[in-house]
């Protein structure tokens, strides 16, 4: 049974026994002797709770915006996990961080991608934000039962179902929508590069946007195939500007990110016959870099930035590069060490 019931002393443990020993001998759904302790947890917490397609509304700040839509696909939010004992399991609410104690300078706080829709998000989470607007704030409880990814029309459906996934509250600041996620992305760091420098063009060979800031007497020469190099980068998310990685320990001091175990100097870059076969330190690296850096000539000092598909995908990358995150790098040849 769900852990989080098994805190809450609500129910004599003689009635919970009782309860899973009928659910047994009458051949209820799994969820049926859990939703009765849920109930009376329900009515001494939250006896106002207002019920809404299977989740239970217990604050709703109506927003001013779109109302949130099923068929957009990509919804962008923050929001606030908690246990039905309060203990919080994830945050993205900056506020929420400071006056929990928990805010940490690195991180990101601020929208999420999200992606709604059966078979991607729960079905309690597409209950909770149904009717919402942008710009509205909404805290719900959504039931174990909810916790899935398939969609059923009834609740007797619902309570047939084994979830692995407990009753939680969520806290949800609805910030937008998008259809197509990529086609949202690129069209965010057209954007961002123009108003930044004046770049409006991807790569020919990748969606990288990239700035050179050398001015070269003449064209320059391509780098030749097993040419090995020196280079200064600096790693930072499009997002909020916070770096998650560099080689210069200035650097690494300011962002907060400094780590004494790290040798912080250029690293070094063989040229590959195309940008797939880049390789820094004689290993691979994400692709959106490897095609910035093959654009690149001796000497030269750019920047470019590219969307998750070139970076660390629908994952992220430890704590400093969150899932579907937008990276830019500013990169300088430097003289072999």
């Amino acid at each position: 049974m769900n852990h989080i019931f098994r805190n809450i002393l609500l129910l004599p443990v003689l009635a919970a026994v009782l309860a899973v020993s009928c659910n047994k001998n009458n051949g209820e759904g799994p969820n049926v002797a859990i939703k009765r302790q849920f109930d009376a947890w329900l009515d001494i917490h939250y006896p106002g709770a207002d019920a809404q397609n299977g989740v239970y509304i217990i604050e709703d700040t109506p927003g001013t915006g779109l109302e949130w839509s099923k068929n957009m696909g990509v919804t962008f939010m923050t929001y606030t996990i908690r246990s039905l004992n309060g203990t919080v399991s994830y945050n993205s609410d900056e506020q929420w961080a400071k006056q929990l104690g928990t805010w940490d300078q690195t991180y990101y706080y601020g929208q999420q991608v999200v992606l709604t829709g059966e078979g991607l998000s729960y079905a309690g989470m597409d209950a909770m934000l149904d009717g919402m607007r942008v710009g509205g704030t909404r805290t719900a409880v959504i039931p174990s039962w909810m916790m899935t990814r398939d969609r059923h029309d009834s609740l007797d459906k619902y309570l047939e179902t084994e979830t692995e996934v407990s009753s939680m509250i969520y806290t949800v600041t609805l910030m937008g929508q998008a259809a197509n996620l990529p086609e949202y992305e690129l069209n965010y760091l057209r954007s961002y590069s123009d108003r930044l420098w004046q770049v409006k063009d991807t790569l020919s060979t990748a969606a990288v946007f990239f700035k050179s800031f050398t001015e070269f007497d003449h064209e320059p020469a391509e780098m030749p195939t097993d040419t090995t190099v020196s280079i200064n980068y600096i790693g930072r998310r499009v997002w909020d500007n916070q770096v998650f990685d560099t080689t210069i320990a200035d650097t690494a001091k300011f962002y907060h990110i400094y780590d004494p175990t790290k040798k912080y100097a250029p690293v070094e870059v063989t040229w590959g016959e195309k940008a797939t076969e880049m390789k820094m330190n004689n290993n691979s690296t994400i692709p959106g870099f490897a095609h910035g850096l093959y654009h690149m000539h001796a000497g030269e000092k750019a920047s470019f930035a590219f969307g998750y598909d070139l970076g660390y995908g629908s994952s992220g990358s430890g704590k400093l590069i969150p899932a579907y995150a937008a990276l830019r790098f500013d990169v300088e040849m430097v003289p072999a060490q």
